[in-house]
């Protein structure tokens, strides 16, 4: 899919009008369409363009569209997340959706589901995260399942992860646990893939409105803004 709000045009004089901008958005997205099918080749039968330039809102023509999707596939531009014209809102279309969205930084180290990460912390928004992401983990050749808690909590985390890893076992995934005390949630989590060589990193996201603003937790803002590793978040 591809989408784009109607470009504000400024009165001026040797200013391109509105019909001149909207017919090189137009040949934009042509050019989109052709790119898509080519990087398909031989797999793009059953594939279906959608592209719109003039939504009323582009993240939300997205948001309604991905009604008959499993999964959001998108990209995240560093450091763009409201630009209304030529970017996806990432944020917002994760709150949304009601679709996991798996982001692919086109930095990031490729995709082959060598090992994947599961950011676990018992909350309501990790539980649908895991569940979305089963059909990704069985494809993983390997999965860990990783709580960041403090010294004190250390035995109970451990319990926790011995459940979550029986419930992953019963639905072919078999995983390990990994515990880790203090530190920075968010960074620690980065630090970890990398280490670990992960290609995938599947969390909870956390975020509520703020007027016309999507405010997110900390680890939530890191992952959608991180470039290294491919993360599917849920909420």
């Amino acid at each position: 899919m591809a989408a784009s709000q109607p470009t504000p045009v400024l009165v001026a004089e040797r200013c391109p009008d509105g019909a001149l901008l909207g017919d090189e958005l137009r040949r934009e997205m042509a050019l989109s369409e052709h790119a898509f099918y080519a990087a398909l080749g031989e797999r793009a039968e059953g594939a279906k363009w959608l592209s719109r330039s003039d939504c009323p809102a582009s993240t939300g023509f997205i948001a309604d569209a991905a009604r008959g999707a499993d999964l959001i596939l998108t990209d995240a531009a560093p450091g763009v997340f409201f630009d209304a014209q030529r970017q996806i809102n990432v944020g917002e279309l994760l709150m949304r959706a009601g679709r996991p969205l798996l982001i692919t930084p086109s930095a990031a180290r490729p995709l082959l589901f060598q090992h994947a990460l599961l950011a676990w912390d018992d909350s309501r928004e990790c539980r649908r995260a895991a569940t979305d992401a089963l059909p990704l983990l069985r494809d993983s050749g390997r999965v860990s399942v990783v709580r960041l808690t403090s010294r004190d909590d250390e035995a109970a985390a451990a319990a926790q992860l011995n459940e979550v890893l029986a419930w992953l076992a019963a639905h072919g995934v078999a995983a390990t646990a990994l515990v880790l005390r203090d530190g920075d949630d968010a960074q620690q989590l980065v630090m970890v893939a990398g280490e670990h060589a992960c290609d995938l990193v599947v969390a909870g996201a956390y975020g509520h409105s703020r007027l016309r603003e999507w405010t997110f937790g900390g680890v939530t803002r890191t992952l959608l803004s991180q470039q290294h590793v491919c993360v599917l978040l849920a909420h």
